[in-house]
């Protein structure tokens, strides 16, 4: 795709001379393919404060800005009043996900602006594709509820603010390395130690947006470990112990798969709740999967810093 830009200039005189057109490259995206944009890699944006990230933009054009609220995962809320004294609440996510982003552009990177006939405005901005239509593509978003004729105007300048702070000069968080919102999940399993599971192959990780990450075999065996917010679910079996944490398991023999999730810790301050960690394998081979699941469970429990 190109733009072209249209550059004048003004003479001595009255009159008006314009300078060529010239062509600037505008880059491709393959939102369908597996790669990150635009330098957003997952480390850069987990390392990211998301409220001091809000703070760098130029709020103060649509109206005064209140309390700041640091959630899970990479996520600020900012209640805010409007100049004429009614409120907008922002929401900033810095891992979303969107499968119609690429209709537009912001900040250079496909994007996707929604809103309900009455509601807020919704604006996501992609940083990794799909990997086919295995996903749907992992973006950054953005929220803006108000009563403003147009609230996906300030939300889209808002956006590529963030993009352009983003680039330029992101904000670091200062985390306790208990927070999974700075933790890599493809870190916390050895390749090694899915091998008997994936029939001794040892696979790559591939991460699929900031906190999730895939393991997956030729055979079609796949390991997925990801983070969530919440209470881990009841289970179906009885509950096991993975090294000082009781987890909870869950069989789904309709997928082949097994699920295993376990609660880290209830961040202070935290508007979410919950931290906890989700490890499934799904395995279509004659094997008790759960046993595997739970092996794999106590291995990535074991890399985890003490909650």
């Amino acid at each position: 795709m190109l733009a072209v830009l249209l550059a004048t200039s003004c003479s001595t005189g009255m009159e008006k001379s314009h300078s060529p057109r010239r062509t600037v490259a505008v880059e491709k995206y393959d939102i369908e393919g597996t790669k990150f944009f635009g330098g957003l890699t997952p480390a850069k944006l987990r390392a990211v404060d998301p409220c001091a990230l809000l703070r760098a933009t130029n709020l103060s054009q649509y109206g005064v800005p209140g309390s700041y609220g640091n959630g899970q995962f990479g996520s600020c809320s900012l209640p805010m009043t409007d100049h004429s004294g009614a409120a907008m609440d922002l929401a900033l996510f810095m891992n979303n996900s969107d499968s119609d982003v690429g209709e537009n552009r912001i900040g250079g990177l496909p994007a996707a602006v929604k809103k309900a006939s009455s509601g807020p405005c919704l604006v996501r901005v992609a940083f990794q594709g799909s990997d086919g239509t295995a996903y749907t593509p992992q973006a950054l978003g953005l929220q803006v509820d108000s009563k403003l004729p147009d609230p996906c105007s300030p939300a889209v300048q808002i956006m590529t603010d963030v993009v352009e702070q983003l680039r330029t000069d992101p904000p670091i968080a200062n985390r306790s390395p208990a927070e999974l919102a700075g933790i890599d999940p493809c870190f916390l399993l050895d390749p090694l130690a899915g091998r008997d599971p994936q029939a001794s192959a040892t696979t790559k990780p591939k991460p699929r947006g900031l906190y999730e990450c895939v393991w997956e075999a030729p055979s079609g065996v796949r390991v997925d470990v990801s983070f969530a917010s919440g209470p881990a679910g009841d289970g179906e079996l009885p509950p096991v112990d993975i090294g000082g944490v009781v987890a909870k398991v869950t069989p789904k023999p309709q997928e082949d798969s097994c699920r295993i999730e376990w609660e880290h810790r209830q961040p202070p301050g935290s508007w979410v709740g919950i931290e906890k960690i989700v490890v499934v394998l799904t395995n279509h081979g004659p094997v008790d999967r759960c046993a595997d699941a739970v092996g794999i469970a106590r291995e990535v429990k074991s890399k985890m810093p003490p909650a």
